[in-house]
């Protein structure tokens, strides 16, 4: 009996010993390269630097401001004792940061979404009054519409009217034309008649005179015939 136990004593042992062994093994292959973590993009903001002595000890300073009204104020996170507790200070700081900024950007995130709401109420407003506008243009655009379509039947009736009123003055013009010729011809004539009643007055003076000097002549022997059978009367 004592060998059994003894037996399972010495396995119990040996798997202790034996995890033992592992966790030391993994501690020193797996614990954390402090220098890769300062150069991680998280840790890229800070500043670690090792102030030798008897006991070292590692300083923490910012690269950034959290000082909105002097942005290139730097502030030291703090003194530790070992690489560890620095990223830890690091890590800390940098989560109140932005625990910080997530707050401003939560009060900024609710005035925008205030400004987002009033705008759309303005946008809704705008909307209905460019449709009522644009409503209002339509109608007007559809009187005008009409009023243009009216113009249109005056303009064409005022064309044909017009096109009538060119044809008759064509009309009138031919006529104006031939009466001027035919004045011009009546004219020549009358000009031709007053020659010809100028001439046959004229000739009809002349008649006149030649028939008086005939009557003259035709009274002078007369007269010279009674003279002459009054002188042989008393002969006889």
């Amino acid at each position: 009996m004592k060998q059994v136990i003894f037996k399972v004593f010495a396995v119990f042992i040996t798997v202790v010993a034996v995890a033992m062994m592992g966790t030391s093994l993994a501690t020193f292959f797996v614990h954390p390269d402090v220098r890769a973590e300062m150069n991680t993009p998280a840790m890229l903001n800070y500043t670690f630097e090792e102030v030798p002595g008897e006991t070292p000890q590692w300083t923490v300073t910012r690269r950034f401001s959290t000082d909105a009204a002097d942005p290139a104020a730097r502030g030291s996170v703090g003194t530790v004792k070992s690489p560890y507790e620095a990223l830890i200070k690091a890590h800390g700081d940098l989560k109140n940061y932005l625990s910080q900024q997530t707050g401003t950007m939560s009060t900024e995130k609710t005035a925008a979404d205030e400004q987002a709401k009033l705008f759309a109420a303005s946008q809704e407003q705008d909307v209905a009054a460019i449709a009522q506008r644009a409503e209002q243009l339509k109608t007007a655009a559809d009187q005008l519409a009409v009023a243009l379509q009216g113009r249109s039947e005056d303009l064409q009736a005022l064309s044909v009217k017009s096109r009538e009123t060119r044809e008759e003055t064509a009309a009138r013009r031919t006529d104006v034309l031939r009466l001027r010729h035919e004045l011009e011809e009546a004219r020549t004539d009358l000009f031709r008649l007053t020659e010809v009643r100028r001439n046959l007055m004229d000739r009809l003076v002349r008649l006149e005179i030649e028939n008086q000097e005939l009557v003259n002549r035709q009274s002078q022997l007369e007269a010279n015939s009674a003279g002459v059978n009054y002188q042989q009367d008393p002969a006889q």
